[in-house]
C-alpha cells in the first residue's frame, strides 16, 4: 500500500502524541503514539507489514496489519495521508479489539486521530474574558 503524507502540514511532537495542523482546512489533529508511528512511516514506500512490525516494536502491540489498516483509515479520513491504491481494508476499532482479544491496556494503544476545527480570524474576535458581574440598575 503506497501511502504518503500530504504537503503543507505543520507538525509538532509532544510527549506521547503528534499534533498536526492542516492550514488549508484550519483543522488540528492529535495523533496518539501508534497513529503517529504509522503517519511517520507514510513515505510512499513503506509496506503495511513493515509498518506493523515497527508498531509492534515500539508499542508492544501485536504485529498485525489490521492495526495499521485502522491507523491508515483514520489518517486518510482526516486528510493527512493519501493512499495510492483505492482498495484498503476498512476495519473498525470494535472488530479489531474482538478479533485480537486485546487487554484493556493494549486497547488504549490502538491508533487514534482526534480532529478539531481551529477558529479563524474571520470568525471574529475572541470571546471576552469573564469579569465581575454588572451591578443591578436601581
Amino acid at each position: 500500500m503506497g501511502t504518503r503524507r500530504v504537503e503543507g502540514l505543520l507538525i509538532e511532537r509532544t510527549e506521547g502524541e503528534l499534533l498536526v495542523l492542516k492550514q488549508s482546512t484550519n483543522e488540528a489533529h492529535a495523533l496518539n503514539e501508534t497513529a503517529a508511528i504509522v503517519f511517520d512511516l507514510c513515505d510512499g514506500t513503506a509496506t503495511r507489514a513493515a509498518m506493523a512490525a515497527e508498531v509492534a516494536r515500539r508499542t508492544g502491540l501485536p504485529a498485525d496489519e489490521s492495526i495499521v489498516d485502522l491507523a491508515l483509515t483514520e489518517l486518510v479520513e482526516s486528510g493527512l495521508v493519501v493512499a495510492d491504491d483505492t482498495e484498503h481494508p476498512i476495519i473498525t476499532r470494535r472488530s479489531l479489539i474482538r478479533r485480537l482479544a486485546l487487554p484493556v491496556a493494549a486497547v488504549a494503544m490502538l491508533p487514534i486521530v482526534d480532529t478539531i476545527l481551529m477558529p479563524t480570524s474571520a470568525a471574529g474576535a475572541p470571546a471576552p474574558a469573564p469579569g465581575p458581574a454588572p451591578s443591578p440598575a436601581l
